[in-house]
């Protein structure tokens, strides 16, 4: 895999984290009852089948979010293990937003993707309030450039996505999809407690792709102001 690409220029604007926008990349771990439809029900998944526990103060929620192990078909057969770790995460430097509207608060250079071919990867925030409304997490994702092009294995980078992730929700990448680094955006560092499969090979564990624009400005994030961004989202509900 070339460890550079080259990319044509672009900005890619945040969306709002959900479950069902973030379902072809993994998946979002959150309490259901802040996420409900608005009919108020969530038929035919993991959250609609909710049981009592804990002598009835709990209700417990099986088969959210899969930890998957890949690590057969890996071309070292090493064996690997679950691993938990900690990542303490601080706010990412911004370019100053010229030309971009109103509400950004800046611009975040994306030079560089990851995947972790043979295993998911969850992060859950620790400490971080959902209704904080100054700082936050971006979700930076893109699918694999088919077998049927050039580049097979790449991150298909005309199909990047960015989201908003708060302090109610973990987020696991499906095994192999490409992804950005954490980004903090806001006044303060956040801690992450991150769950994978690994087996101590390199190139097994974690694959990396930078980006080269030729000089360029390369594919930036529209970061927005975190309290505009939520109140706009919520008027869409």
């Amino acid at each position: 895999m070339p460890g550079k690409k080259g990319v044509k220029a672009a900005h890619i604007d945040v969306e709002p984290l959900t479950r069902s926008s973030f379902s072809v990349f993994g998946s979002v771990i959150e309490n259901p009852v802040l996420s409900l439809p608005k009919s108020g029900h969530a038929h035919n998944t993991p959250w609609s089948t909710g049981v009592s526990a804990n002598q009835g103060t709990a209700r417990k929620y099986s088969g959210i979010s899969p930890m998957i192990n890949l690590y057969k078909a890996s071309s070292s057969h090493q064996e690997a293990k679950a691993v938990t770790t900690l990542f303490v995460c601080s706010p990412r430097q911004l370019r100053p937003p010229a030309g971009q509207p109103e509400q950004a608060r800046g611009l975040f250079e994306l030079t560089i993707m990851e995947r972790h071919p043979y295993t998911t990867q969850t992060f859950t925030p620790m400490g971080l309030d959902p209704d904080d409304i100054t700082t936050a997490y971006l979700v930076v994702v893109a699918p694999t450039v088919p077998s049927s092009k050039s580049e097979v294995g790449t991150p298909d980078t005309a199909n990047i996505r960015a989201f908003l992730g708060r302090g109610f929700q973990a987020i696991t990448y499906g095994a192999g999809t490409w992804h950005a680094p954490m980004i903090v955006i806001g006044k303060r560092d956040i801690s992450f407690v991150v769950t994978q499969y690994m087996n101590g090979v390199a190139d097994d564990d974690c694959q990396e792709i930078g980006f080269d624009a030729g000089g360029q400005s390369s594919l930036s994030i529209a970061v927005p102001e975190i309290r505009d961004f939520l109140r706009e989202a919520k008027s869409k509900l």
